[in-house]
């Protein structure tokens, strides 16, 4: 193993002779470690390039060398044979070729397409990444001769695009091509629409710097307002930089909002929807407004003096920036190059919380099984915080809840103490270690969740017989369902063995009241009396007339009267032999569902 390591490391190809050495559990984790280390490499490869062009931009070097920069880092970063930037002229409705990389024919280099054709035009409509794995047989494309001639020219077969926005607007597109038919992964999907975020503040910064040349031109009568503008530009340039060191450095929205917030001077809140929480101290109440304002028109919108920029990601909402103040053009500016370092780090943690979720769903699994030993419990405690070695405070939770906010990462946040969460298809399994006594620290998922929500819980006796506290737990979850417990934490404590019998067969319980009481049911309902909650108290009185009529506040011949009364509909012996136990469990489950308001069973 020693050897394939010292491979992986020096990115040395492993040999099949070590490879066939493996065990089926070494070689996947081996797979996993490969995946991770060419993840970080793509990253690291792309930092470094987009650290190249922010370089640039601060030594004030053209904008054609900046661009030329961009389409050949973006050539090189998805493997593709060519790499052009195409921005729009809206006076003119076409669309032209502004930088190329790997182009070989002037007909491309010179090409002007109407602005809504091509895959740029899918772009443009859209507002998010594009591809076509074949462009000539591509029915999707809106073609155009000349153009398709142009393409055919050059040889290019698959094209991948993403959006150059500006202040909201799409005003471009930074494209790759390649000469053969070509399908392309999400991670390079992913990089291409990052690389087009960075191509707009690229493009931007450029254009202010351009059109503050000219303005020495034409307004050197105004020193103050030239003064004005120099400074604003160090000002954007010192964005970008620190933005970048973000980037490059730990990545956390703490430090992009502590960036934003020193230099918007007010503190400035981060609403990431992934958890539903805010980096700072706002409140989800004060920003609702603004947030759905600057949703639905999905560019900045400013409401009572607050100023909310979303942040998209291929068409997906990952939060907003919410700044307390109205801001100006160049605060926008830096507002909006912000929102590109916001989605780089947003889909960075995406990426680290899938890997570690895989990772937390094999373990928590194995404790689910009984397969659970040393190692698996000491990768356990590193990636959660979870102590096998004290199942004394050690629960299995169930969680059922409709609401489409309660993600992984957000439960995980409501829950006071260690956990590991696990997704079903119906609902959330979690191996959960409370800070207090699991009733309180569940208590905060209830009271937040915007939709009913059903907790049930079992204690791990052991290591050891964790599967049966997974077993009961997830029985007792069906039974919340079953009786409409939603808003408390169901135990055994609070069914008792019957809510291992619920969990199994919502129908087949009903079948079993029907025919046990169901005559009785009927009759109380037909005549206003209340045989049922009789006969209840006489199996928990122990079949005591006395008892039972102490605890109803009743005569003892009026009990006895109900009793023949109930014998006369259910039969002589529904209190006797095996006819008692499916009478007593049938009455136990309808006082559950008309303690909690259910009549379904």
């Amino acid at each position: 193993m020693s050897e394939i390591l010292r491979r992986l490391n020096s990115s040395v190809t492993i040999p099949d002779h070590l490879l066939a050495s493996l065990q089926e559990d070494e070689l996947s984790a081996l797979r996993m470690l490969e995946n991770t280390i060419d993840s970080n490499r793509t990253w690291r490869v792309m930092s470094t390039k987009i650290l190249e062009v922010s370089q640039m931009l601060n030594a004030g070097r053209a904008s054609n060398d900046v661009l030329d920069t961009i389409v050949r880092h973006a050539r090189s970063i998805i493997g593709a044979h060519i790499g052009y930037i195409s921005l729009n002229d809206d006076e003119s409705g076409f669309t032209n070729i502004l930088a190329t990389a790997g182009v070989v024919t002037e007909g491309f280099r010179n090409i002007r397409m109407p602005i809504g054709t091509g895959i740029l035009g899918i772009v443009a409509a859209t507002n998010r990444p594009a591809w076509t794995y074949d462009h000539a047989e591509d029915p999707e494309v809106s073609h155009v001769d000349y153009v398709d001639e142009a393409v055919e020219a050059e040889g290019i077969r698959g094209i991948l695009g993403a959006p150059i926005r500006i202040s909201g607007k799409t005003v471009g597109a930074l494209l790759v091509g390649d000469r053969h038919p070509r399908h392309y992964s999400r991670d390079e999907i992913m990089a291409i629409e990052l690389l087009g975020a960075m191509t707009a503040v690229a493009l931007d910064t450029a254009r202010v710097i351009e059109s503050q040349g000219e303005s020495v031109a034409k307004l050197s009568r105004s020193q103050l307002e030239l003064r004005t503008h120099v400074e604003e530009l160090h000002k954007l340039a010192d964005a970008d930089s620190r933005l970048l060191a973000v980037l490059i450095g730990d990545a956390r929205f703490e430090e992009l909002a502590e960036v934003l917030s020193e230099f918007l001077g007010v503190q400035v809140e981060l609403w990431l929807e992934e958890s539903s929480t805010f980096v700072g101290d706002g409140t989800r109440d004060e920003w609702t407004d603004a947030i759905a304002a600057a949703r639905k028109h999905n560019n900045t919108r400013s409401v009572d003096n607050r100023s909310v920029l979303p942040v998209e990601f291929h068409g997906r909402f990952l939060g907003a920036i919410c700044v307390p103040k109205g801001i100006n053009d160049v605060e926008l500016r830096v507002v909006g190059h912000a929102s590109a370092a916001f989605a780089a780090i947003a889909l960075f943690n995406e990426a680290l919380v899938d890997a570690t979720a895989r990772k937390v769903d094999d373990l928590v699994y194995s404790v689910a099984v009984g397969t659970a030993g040393n190692e698996e419990a000491l990768r356990l405690k590193r990636l959660t915080g979870i102590d096998l070695a004290q199942p004394e405070s050690l629960y299995f939770l169930g969680v059922n809840c409709a609401d489409p906010a309660l993600s992984r990462m957000r439960l995980d946040g409501l829950l006071d103490g260690a956990s590991a969460v696990t997704r079903h298809e119906q609902h959330y399994c979690v191996l959960f270690q409370p800070d207090r006594d699991v009733a309180t620290s569940v208590r905060r998922l209830v009271a937040e969740s915007s939709a009913p929500v059903f907790v049930a819980a079992a204690p791990v006796a052991g290591v050891t017989e964790a599967h049966e506290a997974h077993d009961s737990a997830m029985a007792y979850l069906d039974a919340a369902i079953t009786l409409g417990m939603s808003g408390e934490l169901v135990t055994e404590d609070t069914l008792g063995a019957v809510g291992l019998i619920l969990g199994a067969d919502a129908s087949a319980l009903a079948t079993l009241v029907r025919r046990s009481v169901g005559a009785l049911v009927e009759y109380d309902a037909a005549h206003d009396t209340e045989l049922e909650a009789t006969a209840y108290q006489f199996f928990l009185s122990g079949h005591s007339i006395p008892g039972t009529a102490r605890e109803l506040y009743l005569h003892v011949n009026t009990v006895r009267q109900r009793l023949e009364r109930i014998s006369r509909v259910l039969g002589e012996d529904w209190a006797t032999g095996e006819r008692s136990l499916d009478t007593q469990l049938a009455l136990r489950i309808r006082a559950l569902a008309r303690g909690r308001g259910h009549t379904g069973v």
